[in-house]
């Protein structure tokens, strides 16, 4: 980076993902993802996708290039390094498990409790706001299995977001969720997006919300990468792996 300025939060430079497909192919991946900005992967395999959202994550480092998260080359940070990184990037899955033995407060709470060591009140009364901000309208002492999908999802976005992260990974966000509750979790997506980095896959099953919001498509298969600058610049490619991509939607 120019004398320590960090430009952009996430950079790929011909980076190919560790994976345990074999049967799969891996173009590199070269993109930046700059602040407030909400980039979207696409394309037909999901277990391709998710192997490039993780090393983007900093999750899996590359088998082959660079990735560099907030001005740290992945692949260079020891065990300590990493971690700390690590908590600076939320990370919500609507496949997530939120643990099933702690009521909600206390999955919201936990980030705060191990990587701040916050006094337990003081994490309480942070969690609470969070969770009032995000519009949870149940009770905080209500176990993960008796809330609805959409509940569980504003569970898991309040825990990837209460360590005030500068980056958000979004891996299928809108899974197992009602055509309103899509709606109502896209908008509090793209409120949270500003001055963070966003990288999701999964957006396809939401259309609207990649036509409303994302910055840049990027589309995923074993032969390529192609990225679009909008959704209509997608939609309106005639590349014959990209059309039959949508004619799934």
């Amino acid at each position: 980076m120019n004398n320590g300025v960090i430009h952009a939060s996430i950079v790929a430079e011909d980076a190919i993902p560790y994976s345990t497909e074999s049967n799969l192919s891996f173009p590199p991946l070269k993109c930046h993802i700059q602040p407030s900005e909400l980039i979207c992967l696409v394309g037909p395999h999901r277990s391709q996708l998710r192997a490039y959202l993780l090393m983007l994550a900093g999750i899996s480092k590359p088998v082959q290039g660079n990735i560099e998260i907030l001005g740290q080359v992945v692949s260079e940070l020891d065990q300590r390094a990493w971690q700390k990184l690590r908590c600076q990037i939320g990370y919500l899955s609507g496949a997530s498990p939120l643990l099933s033995v702690q009521p909600a407060l206390m999955n919201v709470m936990l980030p705060l409790l191990y990587h701040v060591n916050l006094p337990f009140r003081e994490a309480a009364d942070k969690a609470r706001a969070l969770l009032a901000e995000l519009g949870c309208h149940f009770e905080l002492t209500t176990y993960p299995a008796l809330l609805n999908s959409f509940q569980r999802l504003q569970l898991a976005l309040a825990r990837a977001l209460i360590l005030d992260p500068r980056i958000l990974i979004l891996d299928v966000p809108f899974n197992n969720l009602g055509a309103s509750d899509r709606q109502k979790m896209g908008v509090l997506l793209n409120k949270y997006k500003k001055n963070r980095a966003v990288c999701m896959m999964g957006g396809l099953q939401y259309p609207l919300f990649l036509e409303q919001y994302a910055d840049r498509i990027v589309f995923i298969s074993e032969h390529k990468i192609i990225t679009f600058n909008s959704w209509e610049s997608f939609i309106g490619i005639e590349d014959p792996a990209v059309r039959e991509l949508l004619g799934l939607l």
